[in-house]
């Protein structure tokens, strides 16, 4: 679909189409390029950087390069990249410029809790593929096989619905075909 007369579509154009307009200005559009790369954006922040001599206008610069790395219509996700390479040329003028520094806050608050949050569900994953091993071996050892993989879908199912200790007292307790019409029953909530 084509922009409306006199519209430009910088999402359409390459970074060095954009460099080559001569303004820092459209700089600022680089994340929606085509070609943008995290090597490009270095050489657009250093661009940047050597070009707007006062830190308001580098700042208000590095901001409206920012907003459109987040709009990022390729898939780029240069976001961060982006963030650190700034905050490594301008020394902290990103966290100094109120509406950006609390978005640098909040996004690694955000990450942080992602971060926790991926840790908690690794353990939990760990934990659970403890217990359906353990249970696994004790099945075998009971019955003389493997449990099949419906059979171990079952067993942790019964374990996360009552417990693994249900599980392992009917592992314990039941044999051959007992256990195994024992985990057939239809399972009951605790």
């Amino acid at each position: 679909m084509a922009p409306p007369p006199g519209v430009d579509a910088v999402y359409q154009r390459t970074v060095a189409e954009l460099r080559a307009r001569g303004s820092v200005l459209w700089l600022v559009f680089a994340p929606l390029a085509r070609d943008a790369t995290a090597a490009a954006l270095r050489e657009v922040v250093a661009e940047i950087h050597a070009e707007a001599k006062a830190a308001a206008e580098r700042a208000e610069l590095y901001t409206a390069l920012l907003v459109t790395a987040a709009i990022d219509p390729w898939g780029h996700n240069l976001r961060k990249e982006l963030i650190d390479m700034v905050e490594d040329k301008e020394e902290g003028l990103l966290r100094r410029t109120p509406i950006i520094g609390e978005m640098i806050i909040e996004a690694e608050r955000r990450g942080e809790l992602r971060g926790e949050l991926r840790g908690e569900l690794r353990g939990e994953e760990r934990a659970q593929e403890a217990i359906a091993e353990l249970l696994g071996r004790l099945f075998a050892r009971r019955i003389g096989r493997r449990p099949t993989a419906d059979e171990a879908r079952l067993i942790l199912e019964r374990a996360r619905a009552n417990g693994p200790g249900e599980v392992t007292d009917a592992l314990l307790d039941l044999e051959g075909e007992a256990l195994v019409r024992w985990l057939a029953e239809p399972i009951r909530h605790a």
